[in-house]
């Protein structure tokens, strides 16, 4: 399958598009390498183009007081984003890494406006996406405010089994608000319970 074949079996599975508005989308994409320890976003510029993970991992960190607190982990399939400074045209406060060699698509903030203006098809996509990225946002501060850290580690292993794999420990202990020890006593204490 092609990076853009890839790309458009995932924009059908949000809201089907026409062939028609799919030509008006393929001018608009460019693809991009990002190499491991690369930044693909920095702090401090304005983000100008939304990706799509063809290949590869990436996390979404802020900077606080020289610590670095991971937010989000995006995989094959996913759309890494800052989405605050993508939608308004400011400067980021975030940093996307990648973790693992990594290619995108990636499709400006223009011309996805210019899709919006054209076709009702690519407005609905835009708008699902949008609610989808919302949900996805609020979820996760719900997780960070009423579940407890080990209820955090579980749920992340059940529903994505595949971030322990490829992702550090030291950054999964920062994406559920802990320690890199603590989150070694809780896989611990979980460990002992499975096999009693």
């Amino acid at each position: 399958m092609t990076s853009f074949e890839q790309f458009r079996k995932a924009v059908n599975t949000v809201s089907p598009i026409t062939d028609q508005d799919w030509a008006l989308c393929h001018p608009g994409l460019r693809y991009l390498e990002v190499p491991k320890g690369t930044s693909f976003i920095e702090e401090g510029k304005v983000y100008k183009e939304i990706g799509f993970v063809l290949k590869g991992l990436l996390r979404a960190y802020y900077l606080i007081d020289g610590e670095e607190i991971n937010c989000q982990f995006f995989f094959e399939g996913h759309w890494p984003k800052a989405y605050h400074s993508f939608l308004t045209q400011t400067p980021s406060r975030m940093w996307i890494e990648a973790m693992e060699d990594t290619a995108l698509l990636l499709i400006s903030y223009d011309h996805l406006q210019y899709l919006f203006k054209e076709s009702n098809n690519w407005q609905r996509f835009g708008r699902i996406a949008s609610e989808n990225a919302f949900v996805v946002a609020q979820l996760r501060s719900e997780m960070l405010l009423l579940d407890k850290p080990e209820t955090r580690y579980q749920n992340l292993r059940n529903i994505h089994p595949e971030i322990l794999e490829r992702v550090p420990l030291y950054h999964l202990a920062s994406y559920i608000g802990v320690k890199q020890p603590s989150l070694s006593r809780i896989r611990r204490r979980l460990a002992t319970k499975q096999r009693l």
